[in-house]
């Protein structure tokens, strides 16, 4: 599992909020610099939590199309080329694959238009049944389920409850830490490297 701090939640959650958002204005909230913030982000990206940033466009505003549902029920041999072929024909939006060799892709196109594109994406021989619904409303909200993050102190190594302890240094860098006593550590140490570097 991949160590995050509550600085990196706190980003994640502003990402999350509005990709949009610079890098100065995630710092000020957390108390860091731009180029602290960037460097971050990065890890981030790194270690694969954040994928990328996107913009969603709802076609159904400007296309007079309908978002569909549509359900194939497959073999297990044959999930994952279903999976491939819907992945990558034009008006699939979402696919997913599930244990059960069923595979759901979200379709933005007309009514008719929808058994074509099956027709031209899936062979006879890989599909036992499927049905297409459609969609009323739909909402994306993907979660970062920060409550059940495990957000470890970076001087001891103990999660961190609550709001835990921050402490803000004066090269603007801001700590997340669990308890006051590792809040003084945080202080020593700065104090110590300053000390360091003024000799």
């Amino acid at each position: 599992m991949s160590e995050l701090d509550a600085t990196d939640v706190t980003i994640l959650e502003l990402l999350m909020e509005d990709a949009r958002r610079s890098y100065r204005e995630i710092a000020e909230d957390v108390g860091l610099s731009p180029p602290t913030v960037s460097n971050r982000v990065d890890r981030l990206r790194d270690l694969g939590i954040v994928q990328g940033f996107t913009v969603e466009v709802d076609r159904t505003a400007f296309s007079g199309e309908d978002e569909c549902l549509v359900v194939v029920e497959t073999s297990f041999e044959e999930t994952e080329a279903v999976f491939s072929r819907l992945r990558d024909a034009d008006d699939v939006e979402h696919v997913f694959r599930t244990a059960e060799s069923t595979v759901v892709a979200k379709v933005v196109s007309s009514p008719s238009a929808v058994h074509g594109l099956l027709g031209d994406a899936l062979n006879d021989d890989q599909v036992t049944d499927y049905h297409i619904e459609s969609v009323l409303a739909s909402a994306w909200q993907p979660q970062l389920g920060a409550d059940e993050l495990d957000v470890e102190c970076s001087i001891c190594g103990k999660r961190i409850t609550g709001d835990g302890e921050t402490v803000e240094v004066d090269s603007d860098d801001t700590y997340h830490v669990c308890c006051s006593a590792c809040a003084e550590k945080i202080a020593e140490q700065y104090e110590s490297l300053e000390e360091g570097l003024g000799e």
